[in-house]
């Protein structure tokens, strides 16, 4: 029953979250700067057919000719999304999440159909995981079977806890964004969506490439406990969203859960707008840490390589801006303008006075 609810609740906050960060950045009264950008002299709005021959107005971006798009700003899309441009976000969320999750659900269900296939790469897996143990304890940090049996043995409770906290990161990472969205430096919060979005695109290759298995699913004479997926009388709550046959179980290496928790616990402890959360959020990537190390799910160098992974998303975040040319044109096919913040639209302004 504990698990039907959460399966449950679970979605439903996650549509809360985004609900919440859409009302919350709800422009009241749209700025007055649209108004006074130019719309096209030639063809109304109306007139327009949704797949014309001729070529739009365009300008360059990236090297890449662009629509104009700012005659559509008055269509309903164009007003609808300047009312809400949180509901960009939610877009940009679904864009980034669900190629990821399907390429890991396309992966899983490659690995399943063959049970011989299975094994194999269960196997290599394995010998990766055991590859991480022999150096971890050269570096003298093989502490996870020690960490989990303490916790389990003493802590019982608390390995409940860290199991909701593990299982809670998209509903943390769908909150991080509503917050930074509201609260954060325009361009610190698209630095830090974009290298999320980043890290998505370097983590499948490397897990893909370099199976390794999470501790719990080593070999059982090692003594390391699924609380994910618990036997009877083992603290531990599972969930659909972590037990599924479309979950890619052999994918321990790197560790975003611990990664994109730093990302974000760094970015609310330097742009947070209220002084108590930014003291808080170094915590989370702490709780994390000792979560997967505790839950059996990562060993100590999947976390340091997830932190690997997402400074090389930061660093190499404007990657993604290349894409922005495509965005164009698919506003244009929309018939749509793409939402501006305050500081585009003034400098959009300044260009049309100059």
């Amino acid at each position: 029953m504990g698990s039907t609810v959460k399966n449950i609740v679970e979605p439903l906050v996650i549509l809360a979250i985004f609900a919440i960060g859409i009302q919350a950045n709800r422009r009241r009264q749209l700025t007055n700067f649209r108004d006074q950008w130019p719309t096209s002299p030639h063809i109304p709005d109306a007139e327009i057919p949704l797949l014309r021959h001729s070529t739009p107005e365009t300008t360059r971006m990236n090297g890449i000719r662009i629509p104009d798009n700012r005659r559509f700003r008055r269509n309903f899309i164009s007003k609808l999304l300047a009312r809400y441009p949180f509901a960009m976000e939610v877009f940009y969320w679904n864009l980034t999440y669900w190629p990821y999750q399907l390429a890991r659900a396309a992966s899983a269900i490659y690995l399943n159909a063959n049970p011989q296939r299975r094994a194999i790469v269960t196997t290599l897996a394995q010998a990766h995981a055991s590859q991480i143990i022999a150096l971890e304890e050269k570096l003298g940090i093989a502490v996870e079977l020690a960490f989990q049996r303490y916790i389990l043995r003493c802590m019982p409770l608390v390995m409940t806890l860290m199991s909701a906290v593990y299982l809670a990161h998209i509903s943390v990472g769908i909150a991080f964004l509503a917050y930074g969205f509201t609260y954060f430096p325009r361009a610190r919060f698209q630095v830090v969506r974009r290298a999320i979005a980043l890290d998505n695109l370097l983590a499948f290759p490397l897990l893909s490439l370099w199976r390794c298995a999470p501790p719990r699913l080593m070999l059982r004479r090692l003594g390391f406990i699924d609380i994910l997926h618990p036997p009877p009388g083992v603290g531990g709550e599972t969930s659909a969203w972590a037990n599924n046959r479309f979950q890619l179980t052999l994918a321990a290496m790197p560790s975003l859960h611990f990664g994109t928790a730093v990302l974000l616990g760094m970015s609310v402890a330097l742009w947070g707008r209220h002084t108590w959360l930014r003291v808080l959020a170094p915590l989370y990537p702490i709780i994390m840490a000792l979560t997967v190390v505790a839950t059996a799910n990562h060993w100590i160098l999947d976390c340091v390589v997830g932190v690997c992974v997402v400074a090389a998303g930061l660093y190499f975040n404007r990657v993604l801006l290349l894409l922005q040319p495509f965005e164009e044109w698919l506003f244009w096919i929309l018939r749509a303008e793409r939402p501006r913040d305050r500081v585009e639209e003034e400098d959009d302004l300044c260009k049309i006075e100059a």
